[in-house]
């Protein structure tokens, strides 16, 4: 039996719940990529959940609209971002508290 943790993340971890190729979904992929590009947080890789394969996921995360994007502090703090992600300034805020991994 092993006793190996897994490896702690020095950052927040992201999740975003989306609904398939819906419009809005598409947008928030590509904001928010474009977004951690900017940031120079390429390396980070959001956890994307489609709630048409994975509703039960909503539910567990309280979510009630789509796309959302979750973001996890290392506290387990959850802090929650509605919408398209088309809000620059919004989103850069939200993910100011990222740090690139090492």
């Amino acid at each position: 039996m092993s006793n190996q943790q897994p490896a702690e993340t020095p950052m927040p971890m992201l999740m975003l719940f989306v609904t398939g190729t819906a419009p809005r979904s598409q947008r928030a992929r590509a904001n928010l990529a474009k977004m951690l590009d900017q940031l120079n947080l390429s390396e980070v890789k959001p956890f994307e959940v489609d709630l048409l394969e994975q509703p039960e996921q909503g539910i567990e995360h309280a979510i009630f609209a789509t796309p959302s994007l979750l973001k996890f502090d290392t506290t387990g703090e959850v802090s929650v971002l509605y919408g398209d992600l088309s809000a620059e300034e919004r989103l850069q805020t939200f993910l100011s508290d990222l740090d690139q991994p090492e």
